[in-house]
């Protein structure tokens, strides 16, 4: 090959990369980018007929919700086994047509089934982009978290607009705010309060969950969840399209991050940015109650493990902003000191190796408050003392010894918690037994 022809070629590639980058702007493929939801994994007959995806015959109520802007969106209901096998009879024995299940009449029985439990909790499943509720591994993460106890756990999953059978076109606002609608509408409709809710979020669904309990944070009256665990989750857009690598290898938007001109085009014309970080950082300053569990593989070839540090990080900052100005020792100053080390520093710093190999690691920071938000000195006191002040305590211990006791109904211990693991990648890693036992916790301490 002469010369003058590998130097068109070079020119001609770049000018098509270009054109790329130049095309990412535009609304139809930045959404088809982000959403991947014109991807169709999955059938209307498994939406329908989630036996077909291994549930047993009526476990799974489907139903449908409209949202305040007229757009339907179409859901799941999943009982956890023990309800299903006492109710196992009276189940199977029903026959719901297609009409029947739009007009939710399965899933008035389900809720009833719920109603009658009086140690009822509920998860909210917010999935990932491309697909729909019923797509590929998720039947097998929805059971997997359904044993967090298999007599009381109650999981709804709702597809976002534009994916499988949900109307309209998804957008950065319309998925959190549907997000927001779907979750006091569950509370409403089960009974349940968001104080025995957790909401997890994968993927796509992480920007959702967090975006979810920031805008209800800042509602009149403000409401908070048990907890919120994002799973495999990202800082933000811009982020990880210059981290993101085709078939795990190939830079796809990385090589402009040596190009200011184009990334900073690429950063200003994103148009459902998802700046989770942000979000985070300010929920956990504002929050009193709500747990954060941060989960993330380390092999995460899609998601780099980095934005679950990232997402800590944040959280860690809203902490130490929600503390006393005036505090200048204990808790705050040793957080703030972990804040400021470099990565290569934090290691073996409040880590946690629970299995061989360093297979998994956990970070626990505490906070505890008073019923009128005022930061207390020490989430282990036995002196009963209440101080003004902060004491964040990092906990080096195994999760089943992390429960911090509260013996005040008064105050309130918020945990912010990362949980770092080495198997699972970006799609398995909700079913690992370490996030389960996790989710448990959160959901029955």
């Amino acid at each position: 090959m002469g010369l003058k022809k590998l130097v068109y070629l070079i020119v001609l590639a770049g000018l098509a990369y270009l054109g790329f980058l130049f095309s990412l702007v535009t609304a139809p493929v930045q959404r088809g980018f982000i959403f991947m939801n014109g991807i169709k994994l999955g059938s209307n007959e498994t939406l329908y007929h989630p036996e077909t995806s291994g549930f047993a015959k009526n476990q799974v109520a489907p139903f449908w919700l409209e949202t305040p802007d007229g757009e339907k969106l179409f859901g799941w209901h999943i009982l956890p086994i023990d309800a299903y096998e006492l109710n196992r009879a009276r189940l199977r024995a029903i026959e719901p047509s297609k009409d029947e299940i739009d007009a939710n009449e399965l899933a008035k029985v389900h809720l009833s089934i719920l109603r009658e439990d009086p140690h009822a909790r509920v998860i909210i499943y917010f999935h990932g982009n491309a697909g729909c509720i019923s797509s590929i591994h998720r039947p097998d993460i929805y059971r997997a978290l359904l044993t967090s106890s298999p007599a009381h756990t109650h999981l709804f999953i709702v597809d976002y607009r534009g994916f499988g059978v949900s109307t309209g076109l998804p957008s950065e606002s319309a998925l959190i705010s549907d997000g927001a609608f779907v979750s006091l509408a569950i509370t409403e409709l089960t009974g349940i309060p968001p104080s025995k809710t957790v909401l997890v979020g994968q993927s796509l669904g992480t920007g959702v969950v967090i975006g979810i309990a920031d805008l209800l944070l800042a509602a009149d009256p403000p409401v908070e969840f048990k907890a919120i665990v994002p799973i495999a989750g990202f800082s933000s857009i811009e982020k990880v399209a210059l981290d993101f690598k085709a078939f795990g290898t190939v830079p796809v938007i990385g090589p402009a991050a040596y190009l200011p001109q184009a990334q900073g085009l690429v950063s200003r014309f994103i148009q459902h940015p998802f700046r989770s970080d942000e979000r985070l950082e300010r929920f956990v300053r504002n929050s009193r109650r709500t747990k954060v569990l941060i989960v993330h593989s380390f092999d995460d070839a899609e998601i780099p493990f980095a934005h679950g540090e990232r997402l800590l990080e944040a959280a860690l900052r809203g902490a130490s902003a929600s503390a006393s100005a005036e505090d200048e020792e204990g808790g705050l100053v040793q957080l703030n000191r972990y804040l400021g080390m470099a990565e290569n520093e934090r290691s073996g710093v409040f880590e946690v190796v629970s299995i061989a190999e360093q297979q998994t690691r956990e970070y626990h920071f505490y906070q505890r408050f008073s019923d009128n938000g005022t930061l207390l000195l020490d989430p282990s006191s036995s002196d009963g003392e209440e101080e003004e002040g902060v004491e964040i305590e990092q906990v080096v211990k195994e999760v089943e010894q992390v429960v911090v006791p509260v013996t005040d109904e008064d105050e309130e211990v918020r945990r912010i918690s990362m949980l770092a693991l080495k198997w699972g990648g970006h799609n398995l890693v909700p079913k690992s037994s370490d996030v389960i036992l996790a989710v448990r916790q959160l959901l029955y301490d």
